[in-house]
């Protein structure tokens, strides 16, 4: 009885005792909860009594392994987020609150690490881990960075200060340049200071111009390419960048102000051959063996030439269209391609009912024999529905429906090949970078088209867009394909106007040449696919050519000609 006290019960086993218990621990919640042991080892993280007991070399190796084992976990939530563009804005707010989740809790931890100093009774086994520990706390704040930027958000002036101190602490204690292996020891070994500078280096790229892939492509190329960077305390004249580990703000060209103690430099010039090499490699049709895990969809070397200019030795310099200023404007915007051909093919529509009303039995008999291939009353009864009682006054005769309402923007400037505007962010949720919106002044007639090229996030209820005008003459126009007499019956209404796919056709300029072009259902693209295009009563037989644009359900391609027709054929 006394040698079962002395020995004490046989209790649960402490998955913290040390990096054996965690690993066990972790096989253990992934056996039993599969993917959701993530959530799990957070969980357990959170459970931890730091400030009730002393740190040990063991309760750090065990976080350090409950990490390791944890992180391909990790990892494949943000391949989740990134790769399903169409996530619900639920989930897509439940899946980053994890994933930012687990990155701010380890952090937390190894924050609690970092004040051992040589003197302690357990400095000599901690201090040999905190290269790691360091390397990893970048590691999570460099995520945190990256998933602001992707929602268009920038890090506020605390999160570099943090940063910038942060790295001044390990070049304190000569931690910055020794190589470690975040979490898988077949990987590439880094460095507290690759952290930082790749850190730094997509800080640059939060102009809102880049979409989530983009950005997170760009980051895997600083992970390869860091390397080929290193942070100076003297100034040189090629120097590329500059940082003031004193300041609370990333990393800018470098100005005329004379060094101090706090300041860094660094070049570029590896790094931008290395991306020139590449880009020239894509553009012959090959794929450098060093990115071929990496390329997805969306990925080419228009990317790299962009990230080229952007990180470029020395700045670059490119005509832009001058901006101007205006205030008390807005304009009305819509979106989605079968609400936008409603709105400019509305004169059309307009005017073919003034047709109708003057010769109403030629007009709808000539549209049967296209549709049906002989003249029937079966379209016509069925157009003809009885009218809602609401719409019916008091004295019988019709109400006219109120005209549609559109969401106004406030027009912040103009220029020859644009506008920028501001709006609120509740209301404005489907706004996306490369969306297809159409606009207009509340007393003007015609609509615009144009694209969102630049997201950005001014505050926490408002977003700045940079719209790129495609055209502000767009053309409403009907596609038949020429191998087909009819097209899908099953296609909704909203999609089909003149018994054929709707498009938009307009002259569009690029590169000072003017070129034609159709935006379109992205189902119908194949290239030199031949249509019948009506527009404005006349047709043409035409063949698509390459992609220019590409949105989630429409493309914008380029048109060419093949002879104009007096008439459709009519195949029977």
């Amino acid at each position: 009885m006394l040698d079962f006290f002395s020995r004490g019960g046989k209790g649960k086993p402490d998955p913290m005792a040390n990096a054996e218990s965690a690993k066990a621990h972790v096989e253990a919640l992934k056996q039993e909860y599969g993917p959701a042991a993530h959530d799990k080892a957070v969980e357990l993280l959170s459970g931890l009594s730091l400030s009730s007991q002393p740190l040990s070399v063991e309760l750090l190796e065990a976080v350090l392994m409950l990490n390791q084992e944890t992180q391909p976990l990790h990892d494949s939530l943000c391949v989740q987020y990134l790769m399903n563009a169409r996530m619900p804005k639920v989930l897509e707010s439940q899946l980053r609150a994890q994933i930012l989740n687990y990155g701010q809790k380890f952090t937390e931890f190894y924050q609690y690490a970092l004040p051992a100093v040589d003197d302690g009774p357990e400095a000599g086994g901690t201090a040999s881990h905190l290269p790691l520990v360091l390397a990893r706390i970048f590691y999570y704040l460099l995520e945190y960075a990256r998933w602001q930027y992707i929602r268009n958000f920038q890090p506020d002036e605390v999160f570099w200060l943090n940063v910038n101190q942060l790295y001044r602490l390990a070049e304190q204690r000569g931690l910055d340049a020794q190589p470690v292996f975040l979490f898988d020891e077949k990987a590439l070994a880094t460095t507290v200071q690759d952290q930082y500078l790749v850190l730094q280096m997509l800080s640059m790229l939060s102009d809102g111009n880049l979409t989530a892939k983009q950005i997170h492509f760009s980051y895997q190329l600083l992970c390869l390419l860091s390397n080929r960077m290193t942070l100076s305390k003297a100034y040189f004249a090629e120097a590329s960048f500059a940082i003031q580990l004193n300041d609370s703000k990333p990393a800018e060209r470098p100005s005329g102000i004379s060094a101090n103690e706090w300041t860094r430099y660094w070049y570029t010039t590896e790094l931008v051959e290395t991306l020139h090499h590449w880009a020239i490699t894509m553009e012959a049709g090959r794929v450098p063996a060093e990115l071929k895990s990496l390329i997805v969809p969306g990925i080419d070397a228009v990317l790299l030439r962009t990230l080229m200019r952007i990180w470029a030795v020395k700045p670059v310099r490119f005509a832009r269209a001058e901006r101007k200023v205006v205030s008390n404007r807005q304009v009305e915007v819509a979106h989605r391609l079968t609400m936008l051909h409603k709105l400019v093919r509305k004169p059309d529509d307009e005017a073919a009912q003034t047709t109708r009303a003057g010769d109403k039995d030629s007009y709808e008999d000539a549209a049967n024999i296209r549709i049906y291939g002989f003249v029937t009353s079966r379209k016509r009864d069925k157009s003809v529905s009885p009218q809602p009682a609401r719409a019916l006054a008091l004295s019988g005769e019709t109400v006219e429906p109120p005209p549609p309402q559109f969401p106004k923007w406030s027009l912040e400037n103009i220029s020859q090949t644009g506008l920028g505007v501001s709006l609120d962010v509740m209301g404005n949720e489907w706004v996306a970078l490369g969306g297809l919106i159409g606009y207009r002044e509340p007393d003007a007639d015609g609509w615009s088209l144009g694209i969102i090229r630049r997201v950005r996030r001014t505050s926490r209820e408002r977003i700045y867009l940079g719209v790129e005008t495609l055209t502000t003459r767009p053309l409403a126009a009907s596609l038949r394909p020429t191998d087909a007499r009819l097209i899908d019956p099953t296609l909704p209404p909203d999609q089909v106007w003149l018994a054929g796919h709707i498009s938009l056709f307009m002259p569009y300029r690029r590169a000072d040449k003017l070129i034609n072009a159709l935006i379109l259902p992205v189902s119908l693209y194949m290239l030199d696919k031949q249509f019948y295009m009506t527009v404005r009563g006349k047709h043409f037989q035409i063949a698509l050519g390459k992609v220019m644009e590409k949105g989630r359900d429409w493309c914008m391609a380029e048109v060419e000609l093949i002879k104009t027709l007096e008439k459709l054929p009519v195949v029977l």
